[in-house]
């Protein structure tokens, strides 16, 4: 059986494998509208020369971005922004550890840890200040992704799927923390922003190969360049699997990209396709007498999800009304496959789903002074019209029956408009804005047309903030916003008390459920000088109405998702960078997060089964005010060290240690917690010419420790257990690069 993890491990969302596309009507009058704007956005364009955005810790967010979502080198920077901390991973750096997903590459940042649900190195899920998101469909998602300013949530269930994000194309990796309502729902505790490499300079090209533990392989290659005048372009693609360290942990994903742009004096253009394919086995948690045993056993072999993404974009800017105006269009599609291996004599489940999205954003901004303050105004649309559809089936392992058991549609709509205004005058600058959002989220059944609905949500979301310099090198800054998500259509189809979920989950039409929101307050401030950079922060976010999954009163194998009361996240983030010599950076950072429950709620575990007996794990997990939530370590540490040599040869080392946290299933905190860990990575760099060899070790002291904990009952000793997943065993992988071309 998949493990469940309280809301779920893994919940199949269906689709419609293979079979003809059938578009509603709203899906053609949207494409219409998007071949439009494609070609406004292709026609003759003009602006401001572009400015280059600072590399470290900022205080000045650009909500809407259409180029690049939070800001940008391609386009002029924005005139109107919110006081937020920025974190910047340049793509060099974040390349050189060769990370597999987005996950690994922010693991060591203040506030942000990972854990690991599904059993698989292509699935973690990323959490920061208590709100997560991820692969895992059915946790609650308080983080918006995005790829060059476009959305990464699925409209299904607003995960977010890592593996097909284009991470070895990408130019630099841009962190928000804390609300960025501005940007959207599912924002609550930031926004991740990936962008992708451009082709502005002289012809260059490489190509690299990576073999390593656990037969893992990789290839790729890529060039850039300019070509027709101003032109810049990029291509890039590869290929990379391995067997993995446990049993039935393969994975194997393919990538493409292609950037093709032109920035000239005022004008500036884009256009931009993005392909990926990943399949990944996964192998969820194990039973802890099993682990003790063999960590690398997988409990329910077979369980595996394939996932295809396809995104084709064009954007540009023009002068407009005295400022700047903007415009991005986008079509986007995925399809999953998801299969779980249930435990006798439950059957097994497949699903797929597909979510094809059509989209758009439009922005104007301009400055101009009043006497000595200067005035910056900002003013834009967000919309996009997704068609989700979903097919769940139930199988019998004996023979090859299947039965079609949900067959849903949800041709969902999104709009929001925004404004917003700067005024600063010396150091200081006093910023508001607001975005109205609009969502219609319609469940049309296809076994049961007399069970359609809709769901329509429209909330403001205000942020207001200041910032002011301090002189040689000190910032400060303060914020207040609002923000919400609206409940995803997997929530929203399962969410009757009375007509409970088994998991997987069974969609049907549920009682409606409310939006979640959110008030966050945060004081931070940074310095930096020659060789020397430090910032820190203190927050505190009030949510209500958080949605979680809670036990039917009949079995403890269904339930049904609900708005509970008030949550709260508090912490304070620490982060420090110094070059004392040339060639050598050294870094630290420090996070203390408390997320609770601010009011008593019951929620879903397995510790709650009758079947649980007189187990000193069983109880009622009742959470009650002050009680922490899982999978959110109160404290984490990490330093990092590089060296350069004149030669160029480079040497680098992480480490991180976690602190204890929650397991899913006690939010009750009844249970002695999942035990903090200590992980190191090293690496090696040697460049030869115009050739390079490489060396990353990763797990360096080869740690056993387990990254997730939950509970179940394991059906083969009918008791109940902790059940973990362990950290990934040691790993080396060598590395060959050829370089072409300028370096």
């Amino acid at each position: 059986m998949r493990v469940r993890h309280g809301a779920c491990d893994t919940v199949p969302i269906p689709g419609r494998p293979g079979s003809a596309r059938r578009y509603p009507p709203f899906v053609r009058s949207a494409a219409a509208t998007v071949l439009v704007s494609v070609l406004l956005a292709a026609s003759p364009l003009a602006a401001q020369d572009p400015d280059a955005a600072p590399d470290s810790v900022d205080f000045e967010l650009s909500p809407i971005e259409v180029l690049v979502s939070i800001r940008s080198r391609v386009s002029p920077s924005v005139g109107s922004g919110m006081p937020a901390r920025i974190s910047t991973l340049e793509g060099t750096e974040a390349r050189s550890w060769k990370p597999r997903l987005l996950a690994d590459a922010m693991a060591g940042l203040a506030g942000v840890s990972l854990y690991d649900d599904l059993g698989s190195p292509y699935k973690l899920n990323l959490s920061a200040r208590g709100f997560t998101t991820g692969p895992t469909v059915g946790l609650p998602p308080g983080i918006s992704v995005f790829v060059d300013g476009i959305r990464q949530n699925e409209p299904s269930a607003q995960e977010v799927n890592f593996d097909v994000l284009p991470m070895a194309h990408v130019e630099r990796i841009e962190f928000l923390r804390g609300n960025a309502s501005l940007l959207g729902p599912n924002s609550q505790g930031g926004a991740v922003n990936l962008i992708t490499r451009q082709g502005r300079e002289a012809s260059r090209g490489e190509v690299e190969v990576s073999a390593g533990s656990f037969g893992a392989f990789e290839a790729g290659a890529n060039a850039s360049g300019q070509a027709f005048g101003n032109w810049g372009y990029y291509l890039g693609g590869g290929y990379d699997d391995e067997a993995g360290w446990r049993e039935a942990t393969a994975g194997e994903r393919y990538h493409a990209l292609a950037n093709l742009s032109r920035v000239a004096g005022q004008s500036g253009i884009r256009l931009q396709a993005l392909w990926s394919d990943s399949r990944a086995e996964t192998a969820g948690s194990l039973p802890e007498s099993i682990l003790a045993t063999d960590p690398r056993v997988n409990f329910t072999a077979g369980d595996f999800e394939a996932i295809e993404l396809q995104q084709v974009s064009a954007s540009g800017y023009r002068p407009l009304l005295g400022g700047r105006g903007s415009l991005t269009t986008y079509v986007r599609r995925t399809h999953a496959e998801r299969f779980n291996v249930n435990q006798p004599p439950e059957e097994d489940v497949r699903s797929f789903a597909e979510n094809l999205t059509l989209g758009g954003t439009g922005d104007w901004d301009r400055s101009f002074s009043v006497g000595n303050p200067t005035v910056s105004l900002r003013a834009g649309y967000d919309a996009a019209a997704s068609w989700t559809r979903f097919r769940i089936f139930e199988e019998e392992r004996a023979g090859p029956e299947r039965e079609l058991t949900t067959d849903v549609e949800s041709p969902r709509l999104d709009f929001a408009g925004y404004g917003m205004a700067d005024l600063t005058a010396g150091p200081a600058t006093l910023s508001g804005g607001a975005r109205l959002d609009y969502i219609r989220i319609p469940f049309e059944d296809i076994l049961d047309p007399a069970a359609d609905t809709v769901n329509t949500f429209v909330r403001l979301s205000p942020r207001a903030g200041a910032s002011i310099g301090l002189g040689n090198g000190a910032r400060a800054f303060g914020s207040v916003g609002l923000s919400f998500r609206a409940p995803a259509i997997l929530e929203l189809a399962c969410s009757d008390p009375e007509d409970a979920c088994p998991l997987p989950f069974a969609l049907g039409d549920d009682p409606p459920l409310d939006p979640v929101t959110a008030t966050s307050y945060e004081l931070g401030a940074g310095w930096e000088a020659p060789g020397v950079g430090l910032s820190a922060s203190v927050y505190r976010t009030d949510v209500e109405d958080e949605i979680f999954f809670v036990p039917s009163e009949e079995s403890i194998v269904e339930g049904y998702f609900r708005n509970l009361g008030s949550t709260r996240r508090a912490g304070v983030e620490l982060e420090a960078s110094a070059s004392p010599a040339p060639g050598t950076t050294l870094t630290a950072s420090y996070a203390f997060t408390e997320a609770t429950f601010r009011d008593t709620e019951e929620i879903f575990s397995a510790r709650g089964d009758d079947d649980a007996g007189d187990s000193p794990l069983a109880g009622e997990n009742e959470a009650v005010p002050g009680d922490r939530l899982p999978l959110v370590p109160a404290h984490q540490f990490r330093l990092g060290a590089s060296y350069t040599h004149a030669s160029g040869v480079g040497v680098g080392f992480d480490g991180l240690h976690v602190g204890e946290q929650w397991y899913r299933g006690d939010e009750a905190n009844e249970i002695e917690p999942l035990e903090g860990y200590v992980l190191a990575n090293a690496r090696l760099d040697i460049p030869l010419g115009a050739w390079g060899i490489g060396v990353i070790v990763r797990n360096l002291l080869d740690s056993d420790s387990s990254v997730f904990g939950t509970f179940n009952l394991n059906q083969g000793t009918e008791t109940l257990e902790r059940f973990l997943t362990p950290v990934n065993a040691r790993s080396v992988r060598f590395l060959l690069r050829r370089s072409f071309g300028t370096p």
